[in-house]
């Protein structure tokens, strides 16, 4: 019987082939057009699936802890200068091809005060710091990863850096966190946080407070776990800060079950700081206070060099951050070092806008232009939205609105003084989304929206790729 059913399949489709020959779409016969299914679509729809190529793009990746400056020669000649920068980023494109930060007319020199910085670490006694905002693409530390081992791998630093106590995702692929289950997280994301007696939300937007079970559930415990998967320079930190405030009530804290200290409290942002001689992989902190503060975050850092954290707005577009307390937010810049910040949104303006993104673009360029109000000389890169799939009868293609969304982006960017890089462009552009979903092993996951781990950290080395670039041009140019 299955043979017949076999036979009789191949009869049905040597029969849709003759009468797709014989008779031309569209005949007349007896009033009736006649209008047969034409093969050839059928068949073309593997040709429509053949989507970008990346091997390229992702061929020249190294995802490992090396550095990747490269030493050129002095040179005090202009022409020679140019020259030499000529030559050096065609040598870098070849090695490894990426895709270069975008600039204002006439400001290709905006992250040169930030490699002055860089550059004079050792001088100081705290690390510079970076940090990485985005929605959930750069959840469980992805990308951010990636660029925090270019920056210490290539100008010292070591740690994870600062950590919000309850974090947004239940994955992690740095450290894990062990904490007491009476903490609650406020965001400036959840709905009826407006109502909330404050708007002292932190650097990451977030803060947890205690809430005992019982009279007798008078600690806290906040537990930092070893988790080996991420770079190795992340894995250690010899410098603790933890990062609280709204109480005046005094704080007690035992470090590592074994010293007592007690910390004063105010309204502003306080903090406590740890240092250790050896490097450590595991921290744990139990503390106790009549009145339990809001607490921020906790920073593992290194004594010195460049720290990067990992900031997720789960749901974000990147028009939250004027919602948190001004004072508050520029306090905790001056005293945490920050000197850039890396904006990674677009993807939930997808579904929030459609068609027409230019009430998105003033509202983004005001956020820039608030952040960029809090620190003088505060370096800002904005990292454009990725390509985004959607599933049509010809297969996966790019969501038209992305381009629109990238271009608001850019042009934000621009109006506001600051860098921005096309992530779109980097991974391909038109169609790339598909090439890295059925890349083996995947580089997307099936959303076709978001990297996999895999994809992130492919992703955060293009950005490194371009940062780098960017350096080698300060190296030659600003000696």
């Amino acid at each position: 019987m299955p043979r017949k059913i076999f036979l009789f399949g191949l009869c049905v489709i040597a029969l849709i082939f003759i009468v797709s020959e014989a008779i031309p779409e569209g005949m007349n016969i007896g009033g009736l057009v006649f209008r047969s299914p034409d093969y050839r679509k059928l068949l073309k729809k593997t040709e429509t699936e053949r989507y970008r190529d990346i091997s390229e793009i992702i061929g020249f990746v190294d995802t490992l802890d090396i550095q990747i400056i490269h030493e050129v020669d002095t040179i005090t000649d202009n022409d020679s200068i140019r020259l030499v920068l000529e030559l050096e980023l065609e040598r870098m494109r070849a090695e490894n091809p990426f895709h270069a930060f975008e600039f204002p007319d006439g400001q290709d020199t905006l992250l040169f005060p930030f490699f002055r910085l860089i550059n004079n670490t050792q001088s100081r006694n705290a690390p510079i710091r970076v940090l990485h905002y985005g929605d959930s693409q750069i959840e469980a530390d992805r990308i951010t990863s990636a660029i925090r081992n270019y920056f210490q791998r290539n100008h010292g630093g070591r740690g994870i850096g600062f950590l919000p106590i309850v974090p947004i995702a239940d994955v992690a692929i740095t450290f894990q966190r062990n904490v007491s289950s009476g903490w609650r997280r406020f965001s400036i994301l959840e709905r009826g946080a407006e109502r909330l007696e404050t708007n002292n939300f932190g650097i990451s937007g977030n803060f947890v407070r205690y809430f005992p079970a019982n009279e007798n559930d008078t600690v806290a415990r906040i537990g930092i776990l070893p988790y080996y998967d991420g770079y190795r320079n992340a894995q250690t930190f010899t410098d603790v800060r933890l990062f609280y405030g709204q109480s005046q009530f005094p704080l007690t804290a035992i470090v590592n079950r074994a010293d007592t200290l007690t910390y004063s409290t105010r309204n502003t942002v306080s903090s406590a700081r740890w240092r250790f001689e050896a490097p450590q992989n595991t921290f744990d902190l139990l503390l106790a206070s009549s009145d339990m503060p809001d607490i921020y975050g906790i920073a593992l850092d290194g004594e010195r060099g460049v720290a990067v954290d990992n900031l997720p707005l789960r749901g974000s577009s990147g028009l939250d951050f004027s919602r948190i307390d001004t004072e508050q937010m520029r306090q905790m810049l001056r005293i945490m070092d920050v000197e850039m910040l890396i904006l990674q949104f677009g993807a939930n303006v997808l579904t929030a806008h459609s068609g027409n993104y230019d009430y998105y673009s003033r509202m983004f360029a005001r956020q820039l232009q608030f952040l960029k109000s809090l620190k003088p000389g505060l370096a800002i890169i904005v990292v454009g939205v990725g390509d985004i799939s959607q599933n049509t009868p010809d297969g996966y293609v790019s969501h038209p609105d992305v381009v629109r969304i990238r271009d608001v982006q850019k042009r934000a960017a621009f109006e506001t003084g600051c860098v921005f890089w096309d992530l779109y462009e980097a991974m391909g552009g038109e169609n790339s989304m598909p090439s890295w979903v059925f890349a083996q092993p995947p580089l997307a996951q099936r959303d076709f929206m978001h990297f996999t781990i895999s994809g992130a950290r492919i992703a955060g080395d293009l950005f490194c790729r371009a940062l780098a670039a960017e350096y080698q041009k300060f190296t030659i140019l600003a000696r």
